[in-house]
């Protein structure tokens, strides 16, 4: 009988206490929750999946999922389509939880690309979201806002774009980043790129037999006349490479448009190479002459 009494003392002493049972519990049931708002997002059900996470988040205020709740209710009205609530949820976000280890930098670039969203839809209301963003501490937070605003039609927020766009370009060894910020810098003003701007890399080490040969350091000319003047209105020289990159990145609706004008862009390198080295393709544009050739 006493050595029964003993191991009943010893099982009730080593046994875990009864609050962090009930914690474990809560653990496991806020996750199981949590787990359901993904699954309603991948049913696409935003309604229902932002009804989930609001509930982990009154349900369980202490849990670890929290904050990844307030983000996904944030990413459930950007699906939605919802931009302005959405823009207010991840404001939210940020400021709660600024210290997140991986959610933050998405939240910053989705309010960027939602602020830009509004303000191309005629509210001015957004801009100053735009330009906080363009002088942000965090080169990732200018560097996307830079690369987005260059499609906005916004002369201020053009003029604090193209030095953090130049800054980019001259600093960035991550070629694709540095491409992308001479697409954008295209898109503000194509005659006003700087020398800086429009060089290509310096070639690596190997590689010098090559430019020599004119391989890499071929130009693409663009000159466009307007009817009735021998003085060009546009002209824009940049290298192959570069220029390649700018109409390979064209949304599709811009280079409908340039097909309607006669531009074959799928194919405009090869109809280059096909009149030859220096000589011309001429593209007629109702009342105006676009001049193409590379050199």
């Amino acid at each position: 009988m006493k050595s029964l009494c003993a191991i009943l003392l010893i099982l009730v002493l080593s046994a875990p206490p009864l609050s962090w049972c009930v914690e474990a519990a809560a653990g496991a049931k806020d996750q199981e929750i949590f787990n359901q708002g993904k699954i309603a997002i991948f049913d696409k059900n935003w309604e229902g999946a932002r009804a989930i996470f609001q509930r982990v988040i009154h349900e369980f205020p202490q849990s670890p999922l929290v904050p990844q709740a307030y983000y996904f209710i944030a990413r459930c009205y950007q699906f939605q389509g919802k931009d302005k609530e959405a823009l207010h949820a991840y404001d939210l976000f940020l400021q709660k939880y600024p210290d997140e280890p991986f959610l933050p930098g998405e939240a910053r670039n989705a309010a960027v690309e939602l602020s830009a969203s509004l303000v191309e839809k005629g509210d001015p209301a957004y801009r100053n979201h735009l330009i906080s963003s363009l002088s942000d501490p965090r080169k990732e937070v200018r560097y996307f806002a830079a690369i987005r605003c260059s499609r906005l039609k916004d002369s201020q927020i053009a003029s604090l774009t193209a030095p953090v766009l130049r800054d980019i370009v001259r600093t960035e060894s991550e070629g694709e980043l540095a491409d992308r910020a001479r697409i954008a810098l295209l898109r503000l003003d194509p005659k006003g790129l700087s020398a800086q701007a429009e060089a290509p890399p310096k070639p690596k080490a190997g590689k010098t037999e090559k430019r020599q040969k004119g391989g890499d350091e071929r130009m693409f000319h663009l000159v466009v006349y307007k009817a009735g003047s021998s003085q060009p209105a546009v002209e824009l020289n940049l290298p192959v490479s570069l220029a390649q990159l700018a109409i390979a990145a064209l949304d599709e609706s811009s280079k409908a448009e340039l097909r309607k004008k006669g531009v074959d862009v799928d194919n405009v390198w090869e109809s280059l190479k096909a009149v030859g080295p220096t000589n011309i393709l001429t593209i007629r544009d109702g009342e105006n002459m676009i001049r193409l050739w590379i050199q």
